[in-house]
């Protein structure tokens, strides 16, 4: 299948004429790929076998391409509390965890009073200033604080530093810093910084399942801006994940990475083999809920919702995605998306 296009859409780059008196590297690139393939796009079939066949070949092709064949297997850590502080309803504690021998993870942990095992949900953040504590509400959010709400509202909540972020960044700006030193350090190994957040994710997923105020079979996840790519690809990937907020970058390649956006949403050659509709694809049939603001036009959501509802309706699940279109910008809104992870979470176990 073709790159994800539609001319009227924002962001999508028209074809301009190259030439020896116009050799533009980047328009030569955007015309080239007009004509891309992407090897593993979602099968237009309503065939379970085609769709088994597909889901089986994207899942190794994506943990390939993020090299997570080369971390192996996530951890279950053993988290040390630095400080614990009870809030409005809940117990906030900073917690620190490995997730390879001397790779330490910060993050809080959100349990809400009362002695009963609850649901959880897995609250990356996304380039907001404070990283974790955004999302927290110790620092000013963009939207919600999403994981507070969360707890609450009775759920426990995971809300980690993403690698080289929040108090994970050393401040050295080498270049971009940040985000960058830490692709570059990956990648002179030969590994991927998706794929290590990704990682360290499942590993926050392993320290929740093994939590004893945690309900292990009602598993949750949501994220703004690079939250929502990192919950998307971990959704895709971790089928513990129930049900799934996706809010401010449900969008296609072509209408962010193509134009550079952070070298954090570029895993080598990923588009060889899909797209983000695709990706969303392989979490049908578990629930996915998209939040998109009307005036976040750098992250348009169509083509991608349209995609993604004709993939959920293909395996039968399309009354399990729902969009809600808020007045806005870029930032996590959480009045419908809120409440339906609650309601998802509470009604199932997988």
């Amino acid at each position: 299948m073709q790159r994800i296009t539609r001319t009227s859409e924002p962001l999508i780059e028209p074809i301009r004429e190259i030439g020896p008196t116009c050799p533009d590297t980047p328009a030569f690139l955007n015309q080239r790929y007009v004509a891309y393939t992407r090897t593993l796009a979602f099968p237009e079939s309503e065939d379970p076998v085609a769709w088994r066949m597909w889901r089986r070949k994207l899942h190794r092709a994506l943990r390939r391409t993020l090299r997570l064949d080369r971390l192996g297997p996530a951890p279950t850590p053993q988290p040390v509390v630095l400080e614990s502080v009870q809030c409005d309803g809940y117990r906030r504690e900073k917690l620190a965890y490995e997730t390879l021998p001397g790779s330490w993870v910060s993050a809080y942990l959100l349990v809400p009073d009362g002695g009963a095992r609850r649901p959880a949900v897995i609250c990356p953040h996304g380039h907001v200033d404070g990283g974790k504590s955004n999302v927290v509400g110790l620092t000013p959010p963009l939207g919600v604080a999403y994981a507070h709400k969360f707890a609450r509202r009775g759920l426990v909540a995971l809300a980690p530093d993403n690698a080289g972020m929040g108090e994970r960044d050393t401040g050295e700006k080498y270049y971009e810093g940040g985000c960058f030193l830490t692709w570059a350090r990956l990648n002179a190994m030969g590994l991927d910084l998706t794929g290590f957040r990704i990682f360290e994710l499942m590993a926050g997923l392993n320290l929740l399942v093994a939590h004893p105020a945690v309900d292990a079979t009602r598993l949750g996840c949501a994220g703004l801006s690079g939250g929502c790519w990192l919950s998307q690809v971990l959704a895709a990937l971790d089928r513990r994940i129930y049900a799934v907020i996706l809010s401010g970058f449900f969008t296609t390649f072509v209408q962010t990475a193509w134009h550079g956006h952070c070298i954090c949403h570029h895993p080598f050659g990923i588009g060889e083999y899909c797209d983000l509709p695709d990706i969303a694809a392989l979490i049908a049939p578990r629930s996915l809920f998209v939040e998109s603001g009307t005036e976040d036009a750098p992250y348009p959501h169509e083509p991608a919702w349209s995609l993604t509802q004709r993939a959920y309706a293909y395996q039968g699940a399309g009354d399990t995605v729902r969009l809600h279109r808020y007045p806005g910008g870029h930032m996590f809104n959480g009045e419908q998306s809120i409440p339906w992870m609650i309601e998802q979470l509470q009604r199932s176990p997988i």
